[in-house]
């Protein structure tokens, strides 16, 4: 299973906490396929965070 977030520290350690582990990012992904900048956190998502997990 595979799952993409963006590059901020609250949804990374969740995914972490079931199971997942960083499989690689998607470099600019938030910057080429949206308008508006994306702020979580007070940080700008610029690199999409594929995590995986085997069932």
């Amino acid at each position: 299973m595979l799952v993409g977030t963006g590059d901020s520290p609250f949804p990374i350690p969740f995914y972490q906490a079931c199971g997942f582990t960083i499989s690689h990012q998607i470099d600019d992904f938030f910057i080429c396929h949206y308008d508006q900048p994306i702020y979580e956190g007070g940080k700008q998502l610029i690199h999409m965070i594929i995590l995986k997990k085997r069932w």
